[in-house]
């Protein structure tokens, strides 16, 4: 009767420091997935500022008449839909309160190729 008893406190004991020891290790893993979702979707949302604005270079013919590089706002873009926008309002995801539509961009079409980079 005294073996099984001292097993059964054991096996208590050692399921007890497995459990701690797995919620310990659970708990540090799950800091280490921690993501910031606003910067994410302000890094695709400059993307796809980016991809529309190359759009808008290649199909306005009239851009690149003088000069091989022009400046913009994602207002122009805003304007004329080519972003998404709310009622003219391009909102940055970090803080709704603030807008992108101030955002200069520059095109650059060389050959048949048009480039844009957002500018800070």
């Amino acid at each position: 009767m005294k073996k099984v008893s001292i097993t059964t406190i054991l096996l208590g004991v050692v399921l007890l420091i497995f459990t701690i020891s797995f919620f310990w290790f659970a708990n540090r893993a799950s800091y280490e997935f921690k993501s910031d979702f606003e910067s994410d979707l302000y890094a695709l949302t400059l993307d796809a500022i980016i991809n529309q604005a190359e759009v808008y270079g290649q199909y306005t013919n009239d851009l690149f008449k003088d000069n091989k590089s022009v400046y913009i706002t994602v207002d122009d873009l805003a304007q004329k839909g080519f972003v998404i926008n709310n009622d003219g309002v391009v909102e940055d995801p970090r803080d709704n309160t603030k807008k992108l539509n101030d955002l200069k961009i520059k095109l650059t079409k060389n050959k048949e190729k048009v480039t844009a980079k957002v500018l800070a």
